[in-house]
């Protein structure tokens, strides 16, 4: 049985205040909940494996609120259990895909019920470590993408021979119904990207002055991010052009379906050559963001080397061993050489 917990400090105002202190614009939702069941579809999309899932699966949470930023960021604020004046914030999983289970959660904080140390907290503690989870989930969502390009490019090389004469001229209609199958299935993998693409891409073009040269393999990397951006380029302004004529349709007029249909169609086939362009370059985002990786654990073991040398430099025991007078001895010398005779065997 889950343990409910009272309200305390004002969750809404302290929402608000949280807000109008994070970097960007962020817009609250309050939320009450009156059963333990009104908290479900939250907890499935908590992106924390400590505290605040805890806190989800163990207790009535009675209310909540949402925090979504300009750029689709989104925070969930609930009350700490057991506690006063302290609230739990952890970050909500994208709505627009699957989360790889390799990818780290960005597990969530305990922040005071004081606005202004709460923001300073989730600023540095929290939004770096959601951000850099949902730009590693993009990235395996595109070599899932790309994957799944490859194999309906496959499927249409294996078949598209057989519908076409000795002279590759179609023979019958079905060769246009099954590349329209095709350009329907290679758009829907692409769509996706022409939102958040844009974000990945300068991301990569960032991090790729603080790769080693090797990594960046001769400028080919600049030059399938720039292929990669002109795609992302072609394909919003397809789709604009698909939403202009689709907008204006009438849905009561008795040919509007057909239109829709019509105009999805022109709309896959003219994005064809940017959904192509986008799965035959798409993996150096992947290239780049392991490549990131490896250098970022590079770096936190250099560092943690570096502190661990510092820790035992102040530690007792290295004090005790430096304040210890130096002893010399003749016991050290070999048999049959004295202490004074050193000097003159070694020459």
């Amino acid at each position: 049985m889950a343990e409910r917990t009272p309200p305390t400090a004002d969750l809404a105002a302290f929402a608000q205040g949280l807000a109008a202190r994070l970097p960007g614009s962020w817009t609250t939702v309050d939320r009450e909940h009156a059963a333990y069941a009104d908290q479900f579809p939250l907890a499935e999309r908590i992106w924390d494996y400590g505290h605040v899932q805890w806190a989800f699966e163990h207790f009535v949470l009675s209310r909540s609120a949402v925090l979504t930023s300009d750029t689709g960021c989104e925070l969930v604020v609930v009350d700490r259990p057991r506690r006063t004046r302290e609230f739990l914030v952890a970050a909500l999983q994208p709505s627009d895909g699957d989360v790889a289970d390799r990818v780290k959660a960005p597990d969530g904080i305990v922040v005071d019920a004081d606005p202004a140390r709460a923001a300073s907290a989730v600023t540095d503690r929290l939004l770096p470590r959601y951000e850099r989870a949902v730009r590693e989930a993009r990235i395996e969502q595109v070599a899932v993408a790309v994957a799944a390009g490859e194999r309906v490019l496959a499927e249409w090389d294996a078949i598209s021979d057989s519908l076409c004469d000795a002279d590759h001229w179609p023979l019958d209609e079905r060769y246009d119904l099954r590349q329209q199958q095709r350009d329907a299935e290679m758009w829907a993998v692409f769509a996706p990207f022409l939102d958040h693409g844009p974000a990945l891409v300068a991301h990569a073009v960032k991090t790729s002055a603080v790769l080693n040269p090797e990594d960046r393999v001769d400028g080919r990397w600049a030059y399938r991010l720039r292929v990669l951006r002109e795609a992302l380029n072609g394909g919003t302004r397809v789709q604009a052009d698909f939403k202009f004529v689709t907008g204006a349709l009438l849905p009561d007029h008795p040919r509007a379906e057909a239109a829709f249909a019509r105009a999805v169609v022109e709309r896959n086939a003219e994005g064809w050559h940017y959904v192509l362009t986008w799965m035959e370059s798409g993996g150096v985002l992947v290239e780049m963001a392991r490549a990131e990786q490896a250098l970022r654990r590079r770096t936190d073991r250099s560092q943690q080397s570096a502190q661990a040398q510092a820790a035992r430099a102040q530690s007792p025991h290295a004090a005790s061993l430096r304040a210890a007078p130096t002893t010399v001895t003749t016991t050290a010398a070999p048999p049959g050489l004295l202490p004074h005779d050193h000097g003159r065997r070694s020459r």
